[in-house]
């Protein structure tokens, strides 16, 4: 699923996305600052300079909106990680790829203020969840070619399994190291560095 799914209509005109986009900025910094409970279709438009009509024209309601912004950020996220795979040689250790992808994704939610504001509804939202998932199986899928390399025991599937196991376990380590001071960050991204690497050997078969 695109964020522009959740769309009534795609703004097409430069005047329509300028709205749009003071939308979609104008919600995100109300989240950040109030939080879920604080965003209402009233405190988007207000900040926004919009008419509530234009809310209307593009979003059903105000759990569309919170859709669009998370799942185009699941999009962001999901890309990085692409990204950092693509970008390892293809006899690259698992000790090595996936570290890489832990400080990829922990760079994402830091820099997405509004991310880390929905992080408590992603795996309560339906429709956020099912494509936190469907990213989970995108990374998994992505990582298929180090399987041999890796030694990987199991089926596919099993390996699919893992990564959403772990996926669904990441969200809320991933806003605990955002969230904390810098040192305390580190320290919690270089422990959570070493359990997912310590998770996914548990899947290397025995020399």
């Amino acid at each position: 699923m695109k964020p522009e799914d959740v769309l009534l209509v795609r703004p097409q005109q430069e005047r329509a996305l300028v709205k749009f986009r003071k939308m979609v900025e104008a919600g995100t910094e109300t989240l950040v600052e109030l939080g879920i409970a604080g965003l209402t279709t009233d405190a988007i438009v207000a900040r926004a300079g919009v008419n509530i009509s234009t809310f209307y024209k593009y979003f059903p309601n105000r759990e569309a909106f919170i859709c669009y912004l998370g799942i185009k950020f699941i999009e962001q996220q999901t890309e990085s990680i692409r990204k950092v795979i693509a970008s390892m040689p293809p006899d690259a250790p698992l000790e090595r790829v996936i570290p890489a992808m832990i400080e990829s994704s922990v760079e994402d939610w830091s820099t997405n203020r509004g991310a880390r504001a929905l992080q408590g509804i992603f795996v309560l939202n339906p429709v956020l969840y099912a494509e936190y998932s469907q990213s989970s199986q995108d990374v998994a899928e992505a990582l298929r070619p180090f399987m041999a390399v890796w030694n990987i025991k199991g089926s596919f599937a099993d390996w699919q399994r893992m990564h959403s196991v772990f996926g669904d376990c990441a969200i809320v380590l991933f806003d605990r190291a955002v969230k904390a001071e810098p040192a305390e960050q580190a320290r919690l991204i270089a422990e959570l560095k070493a359990l997912a690497v310590a998770y996914f050997k548990t899947a290397v078969a025995p020399s």
